[in-house]
């Protein structure tokens, strides 16, 4: 609670009940309340996995609330619109409002707010996030006047919503819900009736997506990462505590670049040190791999395990997981037991196959959607004038304030937090070892200039690359070693109390990891 909101500390706000609110933001074509036979992304797993009732840190039993958001080219679309809507990203406003809308109705003062994203989802994650951080949460009266804030935001232009003209000027009477004033020298502005009205001053705990690509995608015209040719921002604020990105690094679709985050002035403190706990991960395969949702014939890839896991121990401890979804998705399915897939005439059969198939945490397989026969590759071409592309890790241009000379500041790499997964390498070194052809990166293969460091005991793994005569360096991200307390597991929640990839990376990945874990 804020002692200056006057919303917080009205009646309202003192008999709050402190909650969790967790929004969950599907990707393109993926939507698991929809009735379909389909497979969950890890947006939809999340969202299932999410136990009802968490704990605070003091032991206290908290609800979690769960708003859970179908993609893009959903429902009852022609063929047509949901084309339209899985290529160009149409319908993106609607959800970030509908989205707006139930945090709006449910939130309340000490509240947590996580928001979770895939793909064109997770642009839509961050785009709520941005329209929070700069406008804040209307309270539920106030959202009768939502669409115009809503588009006064959209008319900021490159200003933050405070500094517009919209919020400056000084309100009319009956403007904005606001009753004829008895004293004439009573001018608010509009920001300042805002501030009197609702929560500008809301945080969020989390967001966590997979893959962030945006709406329009036209590549060449975008300023640099977090820019668009809309009027979204999905730059990372302060008043995101944490934020957590797992990233394709074998996509190729132009249409589908990343929208990478990175720590701008806003977000560091003056000694440099960052305000936003900010991690951003390279994993082996395609969008739709590290996503989730991938072909019923193929599921599950084991990749998309692996980045749903990465994501679960993120945020741990702050939100609690279900430990008998978590059997269903992981526990079940990494080793232990051996399932036997096939019916009685030995065929496979389709949902053992996608859904009880062991997890090979580095060796599953791929689903690339950019080849010539399924038609990705036009609007590809229409989005950046190339039939494909390469990601470039660590190599994301942007830029921050502006010098004496009127020239932008770029943004160095390290202020991308960016690392690779340790199955990158591992996916490497076991297709060479099994005779398979040899797995390498797209960004990594032969002339691009990276080169892999094996780790030693005083230096993690690593990728580096000069570029510029400077040299780049990409750390291998370090698998870290959780286990519950004496009062989480006997709490009869049935939690889960552990670090999830701890349980299925190999032994030697985690024993090379050993002198660098990170430990809780």
């Amino acid at each position: 609670m804020v002692s200056n909101c006057k919303v917080c500390t009205s009646y309202n706000g003192r008999v709050n009940i402190k909650k969790r609110l967790i929004v969950c933001c599907d990707g393109t074509f993926s939507g698991v309340d929809k009735g379909t036979d389909d497979y969950a992304s890890n947006v939809g797993r999340i969202s299932r996995a999410i136990s009802r009732v968490g704990l605070t840190k003091t032991g206290e039993k908290i609800p979690q609330i769960v708003y859970y958001q179908s993609g893009v080219g959903t429902g009852s679309l022609t063929y047509v619109d949901k084309s339209r809507q899985g290529a160009f990203g149409g319908s993106l406003a609607e959800n970030v409002c509908e989205a707006y809308n139930f945090l709006a109705s449910n939130w309340g003062p000490g509240d947590e707010i996580f928001i979770f994203g895939f793909s064109r989802g997770a642009y839509t994650a961050r785009s709520l996030a941005g329209f929070i951080c700069q406008v804040g949460l209307l309270t539920p009266v106030m959202m009768d006047h939502f669409f115009e804030i809503y588009q006064a935001y959209r008319n900021r232009g490159e200003k933050h919503f405070v500094e517009t003209e919209w919020a400056n000027t000084v309100m009319v009477a009956g403007e904005l819900g606001s009753p004829p004033k008895d004293n004439p020298n009573y001018k608010p502005t509009r920001l300042e009736h805002l501030q009197e009205y609702s929560h500008l001053h809301v945080t969020i705990k989390v967001v966590g997506v997979w893959d962030t690509v945006g709406s329009l995608h036209i590549t060449n015209w975008f300023g640099q990462a977090g820019d668009d040719t809309t009027y979204h921002t999905t730059k990372l604020s302060p008043k995101i505590e944490n934020a957590f990105h797992a990233l394709a690094i074998d996509e190729t679709r132009g249409n589908f670049p990343p929208t990478l985050w990175y720590l701008d002035h806003s977000c560091l403190h003056e000694d440099g040190s960052p305000k936003v706990n900010l991690k951003q991960v390279w994993f082996p395969g395609y969008h739709s791999d590290v996503g989730g949702h991938s072909k019923g014939s193929i599921d599950t890839n084991s990749v998309d395990e692996i980045t749903f896991a990465w994501m679960c121990d993120q945020v741990y401890g702050m939100l609690q997981f279900s430990m008998e979804v978590m059997m269903r998705y992981i526990f079940l399915r990494i080793g232990q037991i051996k399932w036997d897939v096939t019916g009685k005439d030995k065929k496979k059969i389709r949902d053992l196959e996608a859904r009880w198939r062991e997890i090979k945490w580095s060796n599953g397989t791929f689903e690339d959607n950019n080849g010539w026969l399924n038609g990705w590759w036009i609007p590809s071409l229409v989005s950046t004038a190339k039939a494909s592309y390469y990601r470039a890790p660590g190599e994301t241009k942007a830029f921050d304030e502006w010098d004496h000379d009127g020239v932008k500041i770029p943004i160095d790499f390290t202020r991308f937090n960016e690392e690779v997964h340790p199955s990158v390498y591992q996916r490497m070194v076991d297709t060479k070892d099994q005779g398979k052809k040899a797995y390498v990166p797209t960004p990594f293969r032969k002339g691009s200039g990276w080169v892999y460091v094996p780790p030693t005991k005083e230096e993690r793994g690593h990728w580096k690359k000069e570029v510029d005569g400077r040299e780049i360096v990409l750390y291998e991200y370090t698998i870290p070693r959780f286990e519950g307390t004496e009062e989480q597991i006997n709490s009869g929640l049935q939690h889960l109390c552990y670090g999830i990839e701890q349980l299925m990376a190999p032994a030697e990945v985690l024993a090379a990891q050993e002198a660098f874990v990170e430990k809780a």
